[in-house]
């Protein structure tokens, strides 16, 4: 019996495990990846945007770029293409043709899918007559056929409603291209034949709209930003405004004829954003404020690399909650640094900050790009160590790591030994009381000079060391007469990363640390209880130094010569002598 059920029971299992397998894999419904957002448009893509996400269509698929994913949706119907998609905080709609018929198709999404809603029927609309579709910032859907604007339901139940009635003989052709509209403050905004029509009447019935405020042009696209109009043609962006029936430029970079506008209102960090598809098939990303635009990235196809050695390795404290992006270029918002919250500046590129944050609550840690705008605080490090420059890990066997923090991409350099002698380069930190606890280090592994950091807790000051009683003696040289030798903390390759120790005399008697190596650049000795460095050039491990050696020069040519000059004294005495007599 209690077979039979366990047989049962996994087969349950098994079939549960399937279905569930044939959901998120079915066609169409592509699972979102953490990446940084790549977006590849063509001549035909259209745009649309809702708070700081927007979505786009390639071929017959839709793209949702949301939370630093890309979501996607490939349509299985038969159609031509599609003609215009809109979007609110839930669901994505879109308009499509296959020859003379055209249809209208409602998506759902949420943080990893993309659905379509297969039982979406819309009523009391003339698809044939739909010419464009429009979603306001309230998140209301609307569609506009030649002659009237009908609000739209997504509850087949309900009745869609007429917003805008007219009988302009607009269907009769009297207008040849009858496109792309908005209703803001129940008017409606609609570009006809490229111009700019304002119809500020629900319902009427004209012979022409004539009896309506006409702004001339070539637009080719319509959006609202804060309440005001904004408009797009091959050349630029522009704003409408409706006290004075004026046309502002905002923008003229990088557009053409199959450009988009569209703008969405973030009511989290409360920005207005406005994106426009650019000439090379790009979404461009702007911050509408006070009637400017200003460039805020660029989402295409090209591969953001990011970097993988820090030139800069600085503590900083957000003063404010700072949003951490996923990239210069591709500005998906990844969270946000809470106000009070350290992070390191790990390197910086145009105006942005790429930068290593822990959240200790979540265990979570995150790499990104802050602006360099933001309301940050550099903590600035003490120049000098409490235990002085010379350090030593306190337990045995301590991690040194390339990066003052754990995790991906900061490997362990080394498990150093306690009598490990290191030297202090630089603190990564400090505010108030709150210490970062890392300090930058620098030793030698394998001949070789490495810097890391270490632990502040896992150091103590450095043991003096004695030579050993076998040590070798060798005696410091110089090329030139009478100049001192540098003893150095550190090998180095770089002047700039020389830290003198002392200055020793030519001459000077000193202990080696190692066997002498005289094919080598550095020779490690022991001075004062410390191992120093000193270049191999200036180090004798036998015969004379060359002040030893000037001595032994000029001491026999002193010698001969007051031999020279006394000889030459008696000699003249001698003869003064004869002279006398």
């Amino acid at each position: 019996m209690k077979r039979k059920i366990f047989g049962i029971s996994l087969i349950l299992c098994l079939a549960l495990a399937f279905c569930f397998a044939g959901v998120f894999s079915s066609k169409g419904v592509a699972n979102a990846e953490n990446v940084d957002v790549l977006v590849s448009l063509a001549n035909d893509s259209l745009l649309t945007a809702c708070d700081d996400y927007f979505a786009y269509t390639n071929g017959k698929c839709i793209f949702l770029a949301k939370d630093n994913k890309l979501l996607s949706y490939e349509e299985q119907s038969q159609f031509d293409g599609f003609i215009d998609i809109a979007m609110n905080s839930t669901h994505i709609l879109a308009l499509a043709k296959n020859g003379n018929e055209k249809y209208l198709w409602a998506y759902e999404y949420n943080d990893i899918r993309i659905a379509k809603i297969t039982n979406y029927k819309p009523t009391d609309i003339f698809l044939d007559y739909v010419v464009s579709i429009y979603a306001n910032h309230d998140g209301g859907f609307f569609a506009m056929e030649t002659n009237k604007v009908n609000s739209i339901s997504l509850n087949s139940n309900e009745s869609n409603s007429a917003y805008f009635i007219s009988n302009t003989g607009l269907i009769d052709g009297l207008y040849k291209d009858v496109k792309n509209f908005i209703v803001e403050n129940s008017v409606l905004y609609s570009i006809i034949d490229g111009d700019l029509y304002v119809i500020d009447e629900q319902n009427f019935d004209y012979p022409d709209l004539s009896s309506f405020c006409k702004r001339n042009g070539e637009f080719i696209d319509i959006s609202v930003s804060n309440g005001k109009v904004l408009l797009l043609d091959a050349n630029g962006v522009y704003q409408y405004d409706n006290s004075n029936s004026s046309i502002s430029t905002l923008t003229t970079d990088g557009l053409n004829s199959n450009s988009n506008i569209c703008s969405a209102y973030d009511s989290a960090n409360d920005v207005n954003y406005v994106y426009t598809k650019s000439n090379l098939n790009a979404v461009n990303m702007f911050v509408y404020s006070n009637g400017n635009l200003e460039y805020y990235g660029c989402f295409d196809n090209n591969v953001y690399t990011h970097p993988t050695e820090y030139d800069i390795v600085k503590l900083y404290k957000a003063e404010v909650d700072v949003t951490l992006y996923s990239s210069p270029r591709h500005l998906q918002r990844m969270g946000v640094i809470p106000s009070g919250s350290y992070f390191i500046n790990l390197s910086e590129r145009d105006d942005y900050i790429y930068v290593y944050y822990h959240d200790s609550e979540d265990d979570k840690t995150q790499y990104g790009y802050i602006k360099k705008s933001a309301n940050v605080a550099l903590c600035p490090a003490s120049e000098e160590c409490q235990y002085g420059s010379f350090l030593q890990p306190l337990h045995r066997d301590t991690a040194i790591y390339k990066y003052p923090f754990v995790g991906a991409g900061s490997e362990k350099l080394l498990d150093a030994p306690i009598n490990m002698q290191l030297v202090f380069i630089d603190n990564v930190g400090q505010d108030g009381n709150f210490s970062w606890g890392w300090y930058k280090v620098g030793f030698v592994n394998n001949g070789k000079t490495v810097y890391g950091y270490i632990k502040t807790v896992d150091v103590s000051p450095y043991t003096q060391l004695n030579a050993p009683s076998l040590s070798k003696s060798v005696k410091l040289t110089s090329k030139k007469l009478g100049q001192y030798i540098t003893l150095y903390a550190l090998p180095y390759e770089n002047e700039e990363d020389a830290i003198e120790v002392a200055q020793l005399a030519e001459g000077t008697q000193v202990y080696l640390k190692e066997k002498f190596n005289k094919k080598s650049q550095w020779t490690a000795i022991y001075y004062e209880g410390k191992t120093a460095y000193v270049k191999t050039a200036n180090v004798k491990a036998s015969g004379l130094t060359s002040w030893q050696l000037a001595l032994v020069i000029t001491i026999p040519c002193v010698v001969i010569a007051i031999a020279v000059a006394v000889t030459l004294i008696v000699v003249a005495k001698k003869k003064k002598h004869v002279y006398n007599y």
